[in-house]
């Protein structure tokens, strides 16, 4: 055994990462799995071994492998911000490859991150490999690779090409230092209303987002551009946006920007729990995120704050989640992304999952990573050209050993479609109607006596009194639509005093469908000085009564600013419910024809 084998050998025996792969893949098995389909005109198809082990290092195993290489040290020496963490990969062919992130800190934003590598093809015999030293660093969508000598990296980088899927052993996944707890806040702070009006304009503006979100890149035998081509071809979004190597803080920096008419595609491994060597995985976790561009960690859900209970936008309308068996079919466990996600009835999260009976070369089932980039691709065309929800899964997967599901009831898959383009979204163009807004801000608010600003810091240090008119009203006649998109102006409260005008969009006509709008009040009246926010979410499909008049009904919950009520009192409710005396006195919307 030469030198470099031998350090190869100890340092796989300090592996201290929590998930393991390591699995003994057959030829046959690696050759199946190899490799991306290529988008016409996007060039010749990238052909990979696959990773078959992975794991991390600790500090003391990276400075003991630098003292091992001297090309490999003066590379991480030129770095000049702090070690964070690094790790170890490797592939069917023999290669390894070994990686190490610095950065300010583990939450720093991507482009302050960068890596550096070491690349090793199979030792032949006991002649030392040649090794590929060099960095790579974050931009604002992707990553860039150069050599030690500063050269860009054209191709691809020598390494395996990631499974699909990955284990998780840990069973505590909370004191795990591998694994991330998918959770934002969600407490019902205080509306920030600079932020959610500049994601709220962003809504009115009429853009649609379609966010395709890779754990990995084109360099890395993974290439997205077929998903992307295919939301592009739908005519249904006005931005496609695209991230690779997507990190933690590029997830919880989205999620809460976008609403129901946006859909988010996440491309990665599917993580689950392995409870024995001799059973297969049961349990789905959630997605890997990157680290050190090279590496990943585990990014689950978590019941004590879902990053999508942020209020008041809500998240994307759909969320599907490309890897295998990232839904097993549990709605409870909110240690689950996909289950921690899912809103029922509303928000489909959608995802692989693969019978546990049908297993591969070493005992365990296994769904190939270009398998499930092709099957996404053709699942976001046939919701593109307007199938449902549950033909589209269906369609999708056709002829493959692997479904695609999601949690969403039947009935409402077999209805949920996306959003139409403005021109089509109506048979026929509303021309009048009138939209009752009723909230109740007695349940989760309260207000501090009159004081001089009414913000914030007021509110925090005042004396606290009751709030006043705790159920209020706002109607606004002949709402003016644009498609989905609609404003009414010069809306009124019950009581009376206060003006508003009210901008929003209907993500669709039937149950469950999400009607989002922002009012914006005038000086004076029972909520002087409001913003609201709110996510209504339509009790049943629209109610014709006659005349050319069909009537929506909606609940759900607003976001308010502080505002100064009728007492001069200044007050804080969040969230208010979009509902009147009781959970069943809903507000509405009546269109005429």
């Amino acid at each position: 055994m030469n030198i470099a084998s031998y350090c190869l050998l100890m340092l796989s025996r300090l592996l201290t990462h929590s998930r393991l792969v390591a699995i003994a893949l057959s030829l046959t098995f690696a050759c199946a799995a190899c490799g991306t389909t290529a988008s016409p005109g996007v060039g010749d198809t990238l052909q990979f071994p696959v990773r078959t082990s992975q794991g991390g290092l600790t500090q003391d195993a990276w400075q003991a492998l630098l003292k091992t290489d001297a090309a490999f040290a003066a590379v991480a020496a030129a770095q000049t911000q702090p070690w964070q963490m690094a790790g170890t990969i490797g592939a069917a062919d023999g290669t390894t490859l070994t990686w190490a992130e610095f950065a300010p800190s583990a939450d720093a934003p991507r482009e302050q991150v960068s890596a550096v590598f070491r690349s090793c093809p199979k030792a032949d015999g006991d002649t030392p490999p040649v090794c590929t030293h060099g960095t790579a660093a974050y931009t604002a969508t992707s990553a860039t690779f150069t050599d030690a000598a500063g050269k860009a990296i054209a191709g691809h980088v020598p390494m395996g090409a990631p499974q699909a899927w990955e284990w998780e052993t840990s069973t505590n996944l909370d004191n795990d230092n591998s694994t991330i707890v998918a959770g934002l806040s969600g407490d019902a702070a205080p509306l920030d209303v600079t932020t959610v009006l500049a994601q709220f304009n962003a809504i009115l503006a009429q853009k649609r987002r379609f966010v395709l979100l890779s754990s990995y890149g084109a360099q890395m035998g993974v290439d997205v551009r077929d998903i992307a081509l295919s939301a592009q071809a739908s005519g249904r979004f006005d931005s496609i946006e695209t991230i690779e190597y997507v990190r933690r803080g590029d997830v919880e920096k989205l999620m809460p920007t976008l609403t129901a008419l946006d859909t988010v595609v996440w491309v990665g491994a599917g993580v689950q729990q392995k409870p024995s060597k001799a059973s297969p995985p049961t349990k789905a976790i959630g997605m890997n995120v990157s680290r050190g561009v090279f590496g990943d960690q585990v990014y689950y859900g978590k019941i004590a704050g879902p990053l999508l209970d942020t209020p008041p936008l809500g998240g994307p309308g759909l969320i599907v989640l490309a890897g295998q068996n990232t839904f097993l079919g549990d709605v409870s466990d909110k240690a689950s992304l996909a289950a921690s996600w899912y809103e029922p009835g509303t928000r489909p999260v959608v995802g692989f999952s693969l019978p546990l009976g049908t297993p591969g070369p070493d005992g365990y089932p296994r769904i190939a990573m270009s398998d499930v980039i092709n099957t996404t691709g053709s699942f976001i065309k046939r919701l593109g050209d307007g199938a449902t929800l549950d033909a589209a899964m269906a369609e999708a997967s056709s002829g493959q050993p692997f479904t695609l599901t999601s949690p969403m009831a039947s009935d409402n898959r077999k209805k949920w479609t996306w959003t139409a383009p403005s021109s089509g979204f109506w048979a026929k163009q509303p021309s009048t109607g009138k939209l009752a807004i009723k909230m109740n801000l007695t349940k989760f608010g309260h207000c501090v006596e009159a004081v001089e600003t009414c913000d914030i810091a007021s509110w925090k240090n005042g004396k606290q009194a009751t709030v006043q008119n705790g159920r209020i009203e706002l109607d606004c006649t002949n709402p003016t639509f644009v498609g989905p998109y609609f404003t009414c102006q010069d809306g009124d409260t019950n009581p009376k005093g206060t003006k508003f005008s009210v901008s929003g969009v209907m993500r669709g006509t039937f149950a469950n469908d999400h009607l989002l709008f922002l009012v914006q009040g005038a000086d004076g009246g029972p909520l002087g000085g409001a913003v609201i926010v709110a996510d209504g979410i339509l009790t049943a499909d629209g109610s014709d009564i006659g005349g050319g008049t069909t009537t929506y009904s909606f609940y759900g919950m607003a976001a308010l600013s502080p505002f100064i009520d009728a007492d001069g009192n200044c007050c804080v409710v969040q969230p208010a419910t979009l509902t009147g005396d009781s959970a069943s006195d809903f507000s509405t919307l009546q269109l005429h024809n």
